[in-house]
């Protein structure tokens, strides 16, 4: 197993190159208000993101903790991610689409908190999140058979990640102004496919091996 880290930037990675709601807001909302509104866009994403992950470990993930609970959450958990995984692979992308900003709100001289409080709603909105987090920090705890330190460790490395390159992407997108190629989604979704499926069944092997070990 590798360290606890570099699996969490890993999986942040994969989040990260990920196509949502909140991806295309914040491209598009990058290119028409500058850096700064942007930035606060990502931190508002990256708050909402924090907040399930806590909620989550707090919640459901204390049930991972015994040898069957452990092995069945660990199994339940690879499988979602498989099935996320293979999802995003298929997923097909309209041709015609192009990154749209936040059905919202009129946008003159709003302040960056408005900005802000967007990103952690439009998130918070989306049903991929919730299930995506659960299961993740379900699967980890797994994983890690509830070993705390593992796991903020992991997830701290997950969540860093997503948050500088959500900054990245503001800067890029203000420098290059991304215009949303849908085959470059269709090529960015199969490779997210490919990385979920894969880290799916890391998980449901590190689950095995681990009640293996321990029957023997």
């Amino acid at each position: 197993m590798f360290h606890p880290l570099f699996e969490g930037i890993i999986l942040g990675i994969t989040v990260a190159i990920s196509i949502g709601p909140a991806l295309l807001a914040l491209l598009q909302t990058s290119i028409k208000h500058g850096i700064k509104t942007g930035i606060f866009l990502a931190l508002g994403i990256f708050f909402s993101d924090l907040t399930v992950v806590i909620g989550a470990y707090f919640g459901a993930s204390q049930f991972a903790i015994t040898p069957t609970t452990h092995l069945v959450f660990g199994l339940i958990g690879g499988t979602v991610l498989i099935i996320f995984g293979l999802f995003n692979f298929f997923r097909k992308v309209n041709m015609n689409e192009q990154v749209e900003a936040i059905n919202e709100i009129k946008v003159r001289r709003e302040s960056p908190v408005r900005y802000f409080l967007k990103g952690f709603i439009l998130n918070l909105a989306n049903p991929f999140l919730w299930a995506f987090w659960l299961t993740s920090v379900i699967a980890i705890s797994s994983s890690y058979r509830g070993n705390k330190l593992a796991i903020v460790i992991f997830f701290t490395g997950t969540l860093a990640t997503v948050l500088t390159t959500d900054i990245l992407k503001v800067v890029l997108a203000t420098k290059i102004k991304l215009s949303g190629n849908p085959y470059v989604k269709l090529w960015i979704n199969r490779i997210v496919g490919v990385i979920f499926t894969l880290f799916g069944v890391f998980v449901m092997v590190s689950v095995l091996w681990d009640i293996s070990l321990n029957i023997k």
